[in-house]
């Protein structure tokens, strides 16, 4: 496994030295070393300024009890965008531009949730959702909700529950 990270480093750094020599070539030596900065620059105000937006509507989403992939995929591509534009070198900046893009952001957070094996959520923590007593047994369907307040209380926003671990 080490041996592939080595390659994959020593193709990366060969990648983007060909690129640097290439737009060196074309535009010049201190306007190339001038665009890596600027590229990390528009990197970190592109990751803060979208960055918002995707949080924003996933805790909209969050706040109105629904738990959907496209706002984390979005969030997850805009991450992977930023940490792609600060790294130097065009290529990566290319890459990192790519994460940006509405339309792509889904379909790259989406490739890269589904290669960390989180495609799939159990929003167990809506409101309103109820779960089955363990004290009444698995064959008794009544459920309770969650969020109930507690009784001694009025309006106190006190959430009971109970813990059981499973061996």
């Amino acid at each position: 496994m080490l041996f592939y990270i080595l390659i994959l480093f020593g193709l990366y750094g060969w990648i983007e030295f060909e690129a640097l020599i290439l737009i060196g070539n074309e535009i010049g030596g201190l306007a190339t070393f001038l665009g890596i900065f600027v590229t990390a620059f528009v990197g970190v105000g592109l990751l803060r300024s979208q960055g918002r937006f995707v949080l924003a509507r996933w805790q909209d989403n969050l706040a109105r009890g629904k738990l959907e992939a496209a706002p984390l995929a979005n969030g997850v591509s805009v991450l992977c965008g930023g940490i792609l534009m600060l790294l130097p070198g065009y290529v990566t900046d290319g890459l990192g531009l790519l994460c940006f893009v509405p339309g792509m952001r889904t379909v790259i957070g989406s490739f890269l949730l589904s290669r960390l094996n989180i495609n799939q959520f159990t929003p167990s923590f809506r409101r309103g959702q109820t779960t089955q007593s363990p004290r009444r047994g698995t064959g008794d369907s009544t459920a309770q909700p969650l969020n109930r307040r507690h009784p001694h209380r009025p309006g106190s926003d006190i959430i009971e529950g109970e813990f059981h671990q499973k061996d």
